[in-house]
């Protein structure tokens, strides 16, 4: 993930020519992150708008000086993220869909993919909330190791071990499902 640098004498400069460039560059990053999050993809989509509103109505307290833009960013998407989760459990919602099919597949191999990713969804889920987070910052919006620890206000190199031992553990998780499967 490319890193836009903002050259601001003021924060006020984040004028709408920045902020649109900034989008451009990050709204995919952002959304996927969230959508790793949440799993769905329109609550993704909203949670994504609503974290660019909130970034447009707060342009002028962003300060370079402190962090980078995408730091920023992520931590105000991270804070929509957090907030969304706990309105989820004071009032949990089913979803009616599980999503679109894709149209390049035959039905059964849709569905054999469609159940592969549920159960990692599950796997993912059993994972504590700070894992959970560094799976989804690393591969749901493609950060990297750099970037999260500046994000979370760790070391690389923490960030570095606690991915991988997420990995593994996820791993050891998805080979103990496998051969669940098989047996059954």
């Amino acid at each position: 993930m490319s890193q836009t640098t903002i050259s601001l004498a003021r924060p006020a400069v984040l004028d709408k020519v920045v902020f649109a460039e900034l989008y451009t560059e990050h709204a995919v990053a952002v959304f996927n992150y969230i959508l790793f999050c949440v799993g769905t993809r329109a609550i993704a989509e909203d949670l994504t708008a609503d974290t660019f509103e909130r970034v447009w109505r707060a342009r002028r307290r962003y300060r370079p000086d402190r962090a980078a833009f995408v730091t920023w960013l992520f931590a105000i998407a991270r804070r929509r993220v957090i907030d969304w989760q706990r309105r989820q459990r004071r009032r949990p919602v089913t979803p009616l869909t599980e999503g679109h099919p894709d149209d390049a597949l035959s039905p059964e191999a849709h569905a054999e993919r469609s159940e592969r990713q549920t159960a990692l969804r599950h796997l993912v889920l059993e994972l504590r909330d700070d894992e959970q987070e560094l799976i989804a910052l690393k591969f749901g919006a493609g950060m990297t190791n750099r970037t999260i620890a500046h994000l979370l206000g760790k070391s690389e190199t923490a960030i570095g071990s606690a991915l991988y031992r997420v990995i593994v553990k996820l791993r050891a998780s998805w080979e103990d499902y496998n051969e669940r499967a098989v047996d059954d």
